[in-house]
């Protein structure tokens, strides 16, 4: 019994993908949480900890327990003020809403000139529905969204290695059943991808998971 609790958790999702601080530590070390921060769609996963300057989240779910929810509003009406943040972060919001272009105008307005946002979308992942999911993205499109809606895009960069988009694309097939020829198959196949996931760096714009943008408020 152990041996098999042992093996399910070694190929969970859970175990390949790094935690919120190793995605966000380039942002933090760049300077760009030390003013006032919102975190657009912040969901469960609080990084109040990597923010030591003023930290507002934002959500459109009341009464979420999971996260202290300071805003709760659509992302593309935000109740904020004009030039009212120095940075926005909205990692993995953006597949989730219909309207992105509405939505990144949106965080442009409430930034101060010389603001900056952090986000990232997915290209290559499996549908997951929180509680929609609407889009995907190339690096082309992600940074044409930016662009478009008045930012100055200063980077975008591929997220996670190809080991990690295989993972999920094969994590969702073999769960697709519950049978016990596709329950045999997923240590054999899950395993080793889990552990590739874990230790490569083997990053391509052609099989990313997804993609993050640095951009600006000219």
């Amino acid at each position: 019994m152990q041996l098999l609790d042992g093996l399910r958790r070694a190929v969970s999702q859970s175990v390949i993908w790094p935690p919120i601080d190793d995605e966000l530590r380039e942002a933090r070390e760049r300077g760009w949480f030390d003013g006032r921060v919102l975190n657009a769609g912040a969901g469960w996963r609080s990084i109040r900890h990597l923010v030591p300057g003023e930290l507002v989240n934002q959500d459109a779910w009341p009464g979420d327990d999971r996260q202290a929810i300071d805003v709760v509003s659509p992302l593309h009406e935000l109740p904020l003020a004009d030039a009212s943040f120095d940075t926005v972060i909205c990692i993995a919001v953006l597949e989730h809403v219909p309207n992105p272009d509405a939505c990144v105008a949106e965080m442009l307005r409430v930034l101060r000139p010389g603001g900056r946002v952090v986000a990232s979308v997915p290209f290559l992942q499996p549908e997951h529905k929180v509680p929609g999911d609407f889009q995907r993205f190339t690096r082309d499109g992600f940074t044409l969204l930016f662009e478009r809606n008045g930012f100055r895009v200063e980077e975008v960069r591929a997220l996670a290695s190809v080991y990690h988009t295989l993972y999920w694309v094969v994590w969702e097939w073999l769960h697709m059943k519950d049978s016990f020829a596709y329950k045999l198959l997923r240590v054999p196949l899950l395993l080793p991808l889990a552990a590739a996931a874990r230790r490569s760096s083997f990053v391509s714009d052609r099989v990313a998971s997804g993609f993050r943008v640095y951009a600006v408020r000219p």
